[in-house]
């Protein structure tokens, strides 16, 4: 099930993110430096074809269709990524130096953007965004 994801979001919130970053052993400065922005997420969507672009310290943007994988860069290293829909969700699959990852979106009934991540360990973490 398809559900538009497309729009401008900021972030509002963030949930355990240092203690993933660090289960993911990001190094101290990097990880310091990503639990201190703030990025803007601007996503467009065409069916099930998406360009994302984040804007934090710097600007980073990946495409991607669902069911094709495609690499991208985390604080990690270099990763492959599968996404699928689940449900409404739409779901990431990520092979990482560090282990398998798991990442899904979804807007829920508050009209916000979560983003809920996975670490192999177990750790988890959740970020909110708004739509601006």
């Amino acid at each position: 099930m398809a559900v538009n994801f497309a729009g401008n979001w900021q972030l509002v919130e963030s949930e355990n993110f240092e203690q993933f970053l660090e289960a993911m052993d990001v190094g101290l400065p990097i990880r310091k430096m990503a639990t201190s922005a703030k990025p803007r997420v601007e996503i467009q969507q065409d069916g099930d074809s998406f360009k994302v672009k984040t804007i934090a310290a710097k600007t980073k943007e990946i495409s991607f269709k669902i069911g094709e994988e495609f690499e991208d860069e985390m604080p990690m290293g270099k990763v492959k990524v599968k996404a699928s829909w689940d449900g409404g969700k739409l779901h990431f699959d990520i092979d990482s130096p560090k282990g398998k990852l798991v990442t899904e979106r979804e807007i829920r009934a508050d009209g916000r953007m979560y983003m809920v991540m996975k670490a192999a360990s177990g750790t988890t973490c959740t970020r909110i965004f708004a739509k601006q």
